[in-house]
């Protein structure tokens, strides 16, 4: 891995690129080598969302999500470990996005895997990351994430799909309020 004080690139199969305070669209996908591997029942996916839902505001925060039959997506913006000015200039400070990913797909693996009474990988090893560049990257990003049933034909309105942001946190529902306040002040690097 190729390391740098403001950020990271390393490669497995595909390219990962990390930098202190990014925001990164990233999708995880069901085991390829079991063919029938699928989410069939409401359970399924309700562990999932709240694997998803788990770390928000302790490790990250979640911009956007949907969980599929055979995949998911989040849109997290990983946060720094320990609340300092410097935090926010270097990306060792940050709770690793591989972390993040890994927490998700283990604890709703295990899960799932426990209650179905099954044994063996649910989710392939490595995650698709992408960084947003912008807010207008973000914006069609997260519209992106949450047209994702529409485009698999699950629904025709993506407000109408269970299991995505847009019927929760973006819901309006007074528990989803401050959703996107940060746990503690973001502040500036220093020059």
């Amino acid at each position: 891995m190729f390391i740098k004080k403001d950020g990271a690139f390393y490669r497995r199969y595909l390219p990962h690129y990390r930098s202190p305070g990014c925001i990164y669209h990233c999708r995880f996908s069901l085991n390829p080598l079991d063919q029938r591997l699928r989410f069939t029942e409401d359970w399924m996916f309700a562990i999932v969302e709240a694997s998803i839902l788990a770390d928000h505001k302790k490790e990250y925060m979640l911009h956007a999500y949907v969980v599929m039959a055979n995949h998911a997506h989040v849109v997290v913006q990983p946060l720094p470990k320990v609340n300092e000015p410097f935090a926010w200039c270097d990306y060792h400070a940050f709770y690793p996005l591989e972390r993040i990913t890994g927490r998700i797909k283990g604890r709703s693996a295990r899960l799932i895997n426990q209650r179905s009474g099954r044994s063996g990988m649910l989710w392939q090893g490595e995650s698709y990351d992408r960084t947003i560049r912008n807010k207008r990257d973000l914006e069609n990003t997260i519209d992106y994430v949450h047209h994702n049933p529409v485009r698999w034909k699950l629904v025709e309105l993506p407000e109408q799909y269970r299991w995505s942001s847009l019927r929760t946190i973006y819901s309006g529902e007074e528990k989803y309020r401050g959703w996107f306040d940060l746990p503690y002040a973001r502040k500036r690097c220093p020059d």
